[in-house]
């Protein structure tokens, strides 16, 4: 009996340490097509002139410590409402819910939302601030586009793959502004940073 425990138990160990090897491969190779797709041309959201002076993307390591699991409390008939973009535009989106969640033993309920784009990707909005922006990272915060399957009230959150929107790096775009209530106050060193 003893042995089997044993068996099971590396098999177990195995199988998480597969997970996260295949987390951190998954997020390297996302990070890798954001950088080429920055770099060609033809498919980079930059125009010639602004190529010439790109220094690149650069991340913070993968922190499995950054994929929190989160409750979400969804919201029914909410209305539509202007969320202010840069350069001075708005855009519909509504308010899906909020999420509840535990980042190093600090507990968060931030919104999250969806527009009629989201929905057909089966995606959530979320955007959020917190303590590097302004120094590490961009100043008018970073987004997270949270998986959601329609159904399930439990959530994945991985920072490690919140981004910053185009416009930390081309003034030409209009992106969301994040709301005040989305803030987080600790130092959440995942995801994009700046150099």
């Amino acid at each position: 009996m003893k042995k089997y425990l044993f068996l099971a138990c590396i098999v177990v160990l195995f199988s998480c340490g597969k997970s996260k090897i295949k987390s951190s491969e998954t997020i390297d190779q996302k990070r890798a097509n954001k950088i080429a797709e920055f770099i060609d041309p033809n498919k980079s959201p930059l125009d010639a002139e602004e190529l010439k002076t790109f220094k690149g993307i650069t991340f913070f390591p993968f922190d499995e410590n950054y994929k929190v699991k989160a409750t979400l409390v969804k919201m029914t008939d909410m209305p539509e409402f202007d969320m202010p973009h840069s350069l001075n535009r708005t855009y519909k989106y509504q308010k899906f819910g909020e999420v509840n969640f535990m980042l190093f033993e600090k507990k968060f309920t931030l919104p999250i939302y969806t527009n009629d784009r989201l929905k057909k990707d089966s995606s959530l909005f979320f955007s959020f601030t917190d303590l590097t922006n302004g120094k590490q990272t961009y100043g008018g915060g970073k987004y997270i586009d949270v998986h959601f399957d329609g159904i399930s009230n439990e959530i994945e959150i991985d920072f490690n793959e919140s981004y910053f929107p185009y416009c930390a790096y081309s003034q030409r775009y209009s992106c969301p502004i994040v709301p005040s209530e989305n803030h987080i106050d600790l130092e959440v060193l995942a995801g994009e940073k700046f150099k």
